[in-house]
């Protein structure tokens, strides 16, 4: 008898108030996350949700994450997103390696923590191998919801964002359900790309080389001061702590990051 195959992963993210907890409930058909005031918020903070349908073959794991939403961030404010981010790449390396990034924008302009978000999730936590879906919300109001991504794609891409697909929506119905149909015109939508996002090979996770380079990358980005200082002794508690890694793992790591601040710095 062969055991069923495990869902594909998917990892949402993008700026707060973007639509991120409607996504999630849009995918499920029914309420499941929660929007987030982000009063108590982490970045990269992360909340699983297994999605399952009558036909199994559709059945999905969501991770709706806690994006950036400051240009920098303090040390505490950097060693609780390093926990949360081993965190988050730990359940993935357990589920089974990642199937794709959504990324969930609200129809507009490009920002700063827009861009940052991107970097933050595609480029350093997942080193650029992941496949990148883009998708756009708040599109109720739009004659044609897919004439958004023809009029704006060239600006998208020229900030750097190129995705391997996407999909321009809306996450709700509306007063009286005045959007009902594009609702479900959406959720179609979103549905048939995660099923062939998820028909690929999972990226496997590797967690110390993951994270590793997010300890590295998230400091030298958004972290103003130079070098670890005082700040080593707290951050090797927190890898050890927090992170449960052994000390001799810790202390390399902190040692990995050092070094490349020497480098960064003599340059």
């Amino acid at each position: 008898m062969s055991s069923q195959p495990r869902p594909p992963n998917f990892v949402i993210f993008g700026e707060m108030g973007v639509g991120k907890s409607s996504l999630v409930n849009l995918i499920a058909g029914k309420t499941l996350a929660k929007s987030s005031s982000g009063a108590q918020s982490c970045t990269l903070e992360s909340t699983e949700y297994p999605v399952t349908f009558s036909d199994s073959q559709l059945n999905v794991n969501l991770f709706d994450t806690v994006g950036l939403d400051s240009p920098t961030m303090n040390n505490a404010g950097y060693l609780d997103a390093l926990v949360k981010a081993h965190e988050l790449i730990v359940s993935l390396k357990n589920r089974g390696g990642v199937h794709g990034l959504l990324f969930c924008i609200k129809a507009g302009r490009v920002s700063n923590t827009m861009q940052q978000n991107y970097r933050l999730f595609f480029e350093f936590l997942c080193q650029e191998q992941v496949p990148l879906a883009l998708v756009v919300t708040n599109l109720e109001n739009e004659k044609n919801m897919d004439d958004w991504w023809t009029k704006n794609k060239a600006h998208i891409e020229k900030s750097g964002i190129v995705p391997v697909t996407h999909v321009c929506i809306t996450t709700i119905k509306g007063y009286q359900n005045a959007y009902e149909a594009r609702y479900f015109e959406s959720r179609k939508k979103v549905l048939n790309m995660l099923k062939e996002l998820g028909s690929r090979d999972a990226c496997s996770v590797d967690v110390s080389s993951w994270f590793a380079r997010m300890c590295k990358k998230l400091r030298e980005f958004l972290v103003p001061a130079k070098g670890l200082g005082k700040s080593r002794q707290k951050m090797l508690q927190m890898l050890t702590k927090r992170c449960k890694l052994c000390k001799e793992d810790a202390v390399q790591l902190l040692q990995r990051i050092e070094s490349d601040e020497e480098k960064f710095m003599i340059q």
